[in-house]
C-alpha cells in the first residue's frame, strides 16, 4: 500500500468560486474550491504503486481536491478574510463535500478547517486541513490527513 508523500501532495494555485443564489442549481448560494497538485508520474495511472515525483512519465496523473457545497459568509473575499472557519466530518450537516480522483476512485477528503489570509486583489491565500480517504474506493494508498497551504483565485458566478 502506498503511503502518499508530501512530495506528491503539493498543491498549484486553484480556484474559489461563489455560486450566486441568483442561479438555478442545487448548490446556488455556496461556495466551491478547486485545488489541483503538481502533476506527477506513473508507470500505471491505476496502480499507486507506481507514482512517483516529477513528470518523467511515462503516464502523467493530474488530479485535484474539488470541494463543494461549501456554507461560507458572504459572497466575496473580503467576508472570508482573516477568518478561520471549522467544519464537521461528512455525512454531518455542514461538512463540505471533498473528493480526489486518484487511483481509480473518487476518494472522499474531509477539510475540517479552512483559514483564510489577507485577500490580494482577487486571490486569497487559505490554509486547509484535510483527511483523506482512500479506503473507501479500495484504493490502495493509506488514508493520511495533511494541512496545505493554498492560493486560490476568486471568481463569481451569477
Amino acid at each position: 500500500m502506498l503511503e502518499l508523500s508530501d512530495d506528491l501532495l503539493r498543491l498549484e494555485p486553484g480556484q474559489i468560486v461563489y455560486l450566486s443564489p441568483l442561479r438555478s442549481c442545487p448548490v446556488a448560494g455556496t461556495w466551491a474550491i478547486t485545488v489541483p497538485l503538481v502533476p506527477f508520474s506513473a508507470a500505471d495511472r491505476f496502480d499507486p504503486a507506481t507514482f512517483r515525483p516529477g513528470t518523467e512519465g511515462p503516464e502523467i496523473i493530474k488530479a485535484a481536491i474539488v470541494g463543494e457545497f461549501i456554507d461560507l459568509p458572504g459572497n466575496d473575499l473580503a467576508a472570508l478574510t482573516e477568518r478561520t472557519f471549522d467544519f464537521p466530518i461528512n455525512p454531518h450537516p455542514g461538512c463540505i463535500d471533498a473528493s480526489i480522483y486518484l487511483g481509480g476512485g473518487h476518494n472522499p477528503v474531509d477539510i475540517t478547517r479552512m483559514e483564510f489570509g489577507a485577500a490580494r486583489s482577487q486571490y486569497v491565500d487559505v490554509v486547509l486541513h484535510a483527511a483523506f480517504d482512500f479506503t473507501q474506493e479500495g484504493v490502495e494508498i493509506a488514508n493520511r490527513s495533511a494541512v496545505f497551504h493554498a492560493n486560490l483565485q476568486f471568481e463569481r458566478l451569477d
